[in-house]
């Protein structure tokens, strides 16, 4: 398995780097928090969060590609291949180049439009209570907590777990495709390196 990553150069001066686990949790910006509570509700065990993810890449040019780190003046990009035990990380490589274009968040986002009349004869109650799959960082625990007690919220997890193809079709090794892919960690004392290439 190989994983690259492409860095401003500035982050290798001092050689390989050593990486830790991406200890906070990180929003995201290119999907719906709702869809991104209801990922992580259905992520399977084997599948990396994208919570603590790092982003990288099967080859150094597509690395090159996709690289987004802010850069200093003067500073340019670096491919670098990721050294890492491969039973210390999981891995998902995605079929499509971003999630923000997952099938799954159509789906979501017409089941809640042709729902949204219910939420809205709702009590404010108890759209307050639901109001939380709609905020970012959702995590496992307080997403059943939603789904065990509010119908509506209930009826859109049972519909989304019938229906995503999100973990589904996300492979577990890298592909020769340009698909998003991402690892993580798996615990906090393990620790990936960077190595220009």
């Amino acid at each position: 398995m190989q994983l690259f990553r492409a860095v401003p150069a500035s982050r290798l001066l001092n050689g390989s780097v050593e990486f830790r686990r991406q200890s906070s949790v990180r929003i995201p910006t290119n999907v719906p928090y709702v869809v991104d509570n209801l990922w992580e509700s259905l992520r399977p065990k084997t599948m990396p969060s994208r919570r603590h993810a790092v982003y990288a890449s099967p080859s150094a040019e597509l690395a090159l590609q996709n690289a987004s780190a802010p850069l200093e003046e003067g500073d340019e990009y670096v491919a670098c291949r990721v050294l890492v035990d491969q039973a210390r990380v999981r891995v998902a490589h995605l079929e499509v180049t971003d999630a923000r274009y997952h099938s799954d968040i159509i789906l979501i986002s017409k089941w809640i439009s042709r729902h949204a009349q219910e939420l809205m004869e709702l009590s404010q109650g108890l759209r307050q209570k639901i109001a939380p799959l709609f905020i970012p960082g959702l995590d496992r625990a307080e997403m059943t907590s939603l789904w065990r007690e509010h119908a509506w919220a209930a009826e859109l997890c049972t519909y989304v777990r019938q229906h995503s193809t999100f973990w589904a079709s996300a492979s577990s090794t890298p592909q020769p495709s340009n698909g998003e892919l991402f690892f993580e960690l798996k615990s906090d004392s393990d620790t990936y390196q960077l190595e220009a290439v």
